[in-house]
């Protein structure tokens, strides 16, 4: 009798210490941003946040600088489970969501207090949306604004149309939406658009002034539109099957972590940006600055450009609500 109870305990005592260590667990997690980048810097203070709130059951890996793949392929690494969770920005996301790509519409947001006003309200239906592909949104964050940079000087939409303009080849619909406006469009994977700009493959890009300026493309295109095109958000991202496998009990505080890392980021990316833009003029950049007339004339040509890009590129619904909320906003 004793030997059956001592064999019940130890048989306990196996099931516990199995069941302990099974719950902790890594999530790796992908990102294409530099890790010296204010994205890879908040990335890993969540991962410490994370490791500290979950007693180091949850612990986070993180694959900064594009080691894990351009972001298509992220997604579809995510899908067989090599990849637990990612960085997105929005161009990317549109793989999974419709409604989120009409935010990058050129020039129909053309602030950062229109882009909040606007994606509070759009907010709920584009998780849902992403949520039904099988992944869990933590958290969003403002990414910045997007520009064109060229090697000769650009002024008119008329300049750039005559110029091979790059495109990230992760960033399909993008590609897409400027090829329905009459650009020579280019896809281009990031590491390889610097070589392209110096063998003349390409003339022009289409990036945010901090990627233009971490990875010296500008070097090759020292002239920056002075215009804004479209804002562009970051979201964390993981797998549902990867988030159920989270203690209902600290989920909360997780993603309390995030979205204070999110609100940090909104702050220096803005600072980061206004430094690339002014580090970059240091060494030569080119700032195209236009005329009220010059302005008006690329607001004109996207405007006109409506009738061959909503609906195909840019979700219909979406885009009419966005114009209904921009009314709002500007009264």
């Amino acid at each position: 009798m004793r030997r059956s109870i001592a064999a019940l305990a130890l048989a306990f005592a196996m099931l516990v210490g199995t069941a302990g260590t099974a719950s902790a667990f890594t999530l790796k997690i992908a990102s294409a941003a530099p890790e010296s980048s204010p994205w890879g810097r908040a990335l890993n203070r969540i991962a410490a946040d994370w490791r500290e709130i979950s007693g180091g059951q949850v612990t986070l890996q993180i694959f900064h600088n594009g080691i894990a793949g351009e972001q298509n392929d992220i997604i579809r690494k995510m899908r067989i489970g090599q990849i637990q969770g990612a960085l997105f920005t929005s161009d990317s996301l549109a793989l999974l969501s419709d409604e989120i790509f009409a935010l990058s519409a050129p020039v129909l947001i053309r602030s950062d207090e229109e882009l909040d006003y606007v994606f509070e309200r759009l907010r709920p239906d584009i998780e849902e949306s992403i949520e039904g592909t099988q992944f869990e949104v933590i958290g969003w964050s403002k990414a910045g604004w997007v520009n064109f940079f060229a090697n000769e000087p650009v002024r008119r939409p008329a300049d750039l149309k005559d110029l091979a303009l790059a495109v990230g080849d992760d960033q399909p619909q993008t590609a897409r939406a400027f090829r329905r406006m009459g650009y020579e469009v280019v896809p281009m994977r990031q590491n390889a658009l610097l070589t392209s700009l110096n063998s003349g493959m390409v003339d022009a890009f289409y990036a945010s002034p901090i990627a233009a300026a971490g990875f010296q493309w500008f070097a090759r295109a020292q002239n920056m539109l002075d215009l804004d095109v479209a804002p562009f958000l970051g979201s964390f991202i993981v797998t549902q099957r990867s988030w159920r496998r989270v203690s209902d009990d600290i989920k909360p505080d997780l993603v309390a972590s995030v979205e204070r890392e999110a609100r940090r980021l909104g702050t220096d990316v803005n600072e980061l940006e206004a430094e690339a833009i002014e580090t970059m003029t240091e060494y030569g950049l080119n700032i195209i600055e236009l005329s009220e007339s010059e302005r008006d004339r690329w607001f004109e040509e996207f405007e006109n450009s409506l009738e061959v890009t909503v609906g195909p590129v840019f979700d219909e619904d979406t885009y009419r609500r966005i114009q209904r909320y921009l009314e709002e906003y500007r009264r």
